[in-house]
């Protein structure tokens, strides 16, 4: 039977990815003289590519369900690809949001050792928990599991994919009260609160059982946008803001 519901959330990841697409691309153009900062710049690139990825496979997924295609193996595969391109965004995220409140490039070596360990246990996990069949839901066509995702190791797998990105906006947000010059400040605002907001909400709506209303699936998918669209203001403001705030752009500064 045809989900208004789904054929809707298609319609929304292929905007969102779109979108996340876009910001990244235009992050891109930006050039940096330091190493260091180059490569902090483009793993935030990174992360905007592989969120649009996963976005994207996720809309795919949701497709096929739209169709009745429900080949088990298929799904598995796109949930593991999936999961892969979110963990190399975090990774990427996380990374930049360290370099900027550190400076210090060493955190590259342990960062990396520590989402390959993650992205391994959480294939793990997923697996153990026995894949059986698809389930054509309102928002969503996801796996369905002999197992229930309950339990310590579970609590600390959604942990550490939500918790470091908003400790390092947390820490990334200090900066603000130890810069100066007002484009620094409104950019570290506007970038540490986006993340902390979008990813603070999905955590929320994970433990308060909220997470499938219909409400919150439109709400979360607005959120992702606006978070999106707050982070390219805040590297490539609107000349009213320029004007009001008298802030720049990154193609008009250096630094970051």
């Amino acid at each position: 039977m045809f989900q208004p519901t789904l054929f809707f959330s298609v319609l929304f990841s292929l905007v969102s990815a779109s979108i996340y697409f876009y910001v990244g691309y235009r992050l891109s153009q930006r050039r940096i003289a330091s190493p260091d900062t180059r490569l902090a710049w483009n793993l935030l690139i990174v992360w905007w590519y592989c969120l649009a990825a996963s976005t994207l496979i996720n809309g795919l997924r949701n497709f096929l369900g739209l169709l009745n295609i429900t080949d088990l193996a298929l799904f598995i595969t796109f949930s593991q690809v999936s999961l892969l391109a979110i963990c190399v965004s975090l990774y990427g995220l996380l990374y930049y949001l360290l370099y900027l409140f550190t400076g210090n490039r060493k955190l590259l070596t342990p960062l990396t050792l520590f989402y390959i360990v993650y992205f391994i246990l959480l294939l793990y996990y997923i697996n153990s928990l026995i894949p059986i069949g698809i389930t054509l839901e309102r928002w969503n066509t996801s796996i369905q599991y002999q197992e229930e995702a309950t339990g310590p190791f579970f609590i600390i797998i959604l942990l550490f994919l939500i918790f470091p990105q908003i400790i390092g906006s947390l820490a990334y947000f200090t900066l603000f009260f130890r810069v100066e010059n007002t484009t620094q400040k409104y950019r570290i605002a506007l970038v540490s609160w986006s993340i902390i907001i979008w990813f603070g909400a999905s955590f929320l709506a994970s433990i308060t059982g909220f997470g499938q209303q219909d409400w919150w699936q439109i709400t979360s998918r607005l959120l992702g946008l606006a978070a999106a669209l707050a982070i390219l203001m805040a590297y490539e403001p609107l000349p009213w803001l320029k004007q009001r705030l008298g802030v720049t752009s990154i193609g008009e500064t250096t630094g970051d």
